[in-house]
């Protein structure tokens, strides 16, 4: 298999356990000053796209070498150790990794008290100063792609977008094919205020795949529908840990003008994660870059498409991290050579290994074990039986 780099956003998650937390006052507010409560054990978990997307490559069989930024502290010793962990050989965590003297590595408090949704207090730490330098070009030597995400966390990426369109530009020019991935913005934080049309103008010319979420590009790319449909799905009420997709309350046309936003910016491949309404596929007639490897026949598969993959009908522990898996199953597909219908649909069984497990990447087996489970998985019904399916 081809060799993948998954750079960008790499961070610890440290995750108390709060079920003792049993009465009222100490689930709704259980922080007061001078005040103990006794809590269960914490767990930690990686989090990031370097450590989701990286090690489910690698699981699906995908020789990876992973380019994050840690400091020498406590933390990032533990990243490495859990990496380590992993215990697969086709997960490099060494080479590409910068372990930065003096600095902080990344970490979440991920809480989640009984009853209430969860809620994340984050330090970005190393990932703030990792820069477009930081991708080193020796590195890329010998790689087929280089999967860069969540420039959306990473304050150096964040604020330099030609710069860091510059660095990918050279990539490139060593023959590496370009995919990106970016996070939720917060609508209260630096990005939640950024041109993200004048950012996406100056980058993906420089990408070829990328594959956003539908919240992602609804705020990204037309905030006022996004306020509108945020309004709409505020209305509706919805058991305890049960969400609305935004999905729900748009014409697939919508969908699709902001997959074409995409295209028209460059992208050869783009695509939109409709959480459990499955994944779009949107190309147009250039895909000569993704393609270069492929057979005449699979490159004119590729050309002018308009697909979307349902999602598999399996029980749902978790969804953590179930985006990152997706786009490694859908770059497992690319790398493989297989036209877009097979593609998508592995994607799509990358993600429900992936929800049928609580955290990010344990429930990711084998790639010939996702395409054996697939066989046996029915697929959801979806909101838009007009739209060709696979």
């Amino acid at each position: 298999m081809p060799k993948v780099i998954a750079a960008g956003h790499l961070c610890l998650d440290i995750i108390p356990d709060l079920s003792r937390l049993k009465t009222e006052s100490e689930t709704g507010n259980f922080i007061e000053p001078g005040h103990l409560l006794r809590i269960g054990p914490a767990s930690v978990a990686l989090g990031g796209a370097v450590s989701n997307t990286g090690i489910a490559l690698a699981r699906l069989g995908t020789p990876v070498e992973l380019m994050g930024k840690v400091g020498d502290d406590v933390f990032g010793k533990t990243i490495l150790e859990v990496f380590r962990s992993q215990q697969n050989d086709l997960l490099d965590f060494t080479s590409g990794m910068i372990v930065a003297p003096g600095e902080h590595s990344s970490y979440s408090l991920v809480v989640g008290t009984p009853g209430m949704d969860r809620c994340f207090l984050h330090c970005s730490g190393a990932n703030d100063t990792f820069s477009p330098q930081d991708l080193h070009l020796e590195k890329m030597a010998g790689s087929t792609l280089l999967h860069f995400g969540y420039p959306t966390l990473m304050k150096e990426i964040l604020s330099h977008p030609k710069e860091f369109a510059a660095r990918l530009s050279e990539i490139r020019k060593q023959g590496l094919l370009i995919s990106l991935d970016v996070s939720m913005p917060d609508p209260q934080g630096p990005e939640g205020n950024l041109d993200w049309k004048n950012w996406f103008d100056i980058v993906l010319p420089m990408v070829d795949i990328f594959l956003p979420s539908l919240e992602e590009m609804l705020f990204m790319l037309n905030r006022p529908l996004f306020d509108e449909i945020s309004r709409r799905v505020a209305r509706v009420v919805v058991g305890q840990g049960e969400s609305v997709n935004p999905a729900r309350f748009m014409k697939f046309e919508q969908i699709t003008e902001l997959a074409d936003a995409l295209l028209q910016r460059g992208v050869e491949i783009a695509g939109i994660k409709l959480g459990d309404q499955g994944l779009y596929l949107r190309t147009g007639e250039n895909v000569a870059r993704t393609t270069s490897s492929l057979s005449p026949k699979t490159t004119a598969s590729w050309k002018n498409r308009s697909l979307l993959a349902p999602c598999f009908d399996v029980p749902v522990a978790g969804t953590t991290g179930s985006g990152d898996c997706t786009i490694a199953g859908f770059l497992t597909g690319l790398l493989n050579r297989w036209e877009p219908e097979k593609t998508l649909r592995f994607a799509v069984g990358v993600g429900a290994c992936n929800v049928q497990t609580p955290d990010a990447t344990s429930g990711i087996p084998t790639r010939d074990a996702v395409l054996a489970r697939m066989k046996t998985w029915k697929r959801k019904p979806t909101l838009f039986p007009d739209v060709p399916g696979c």
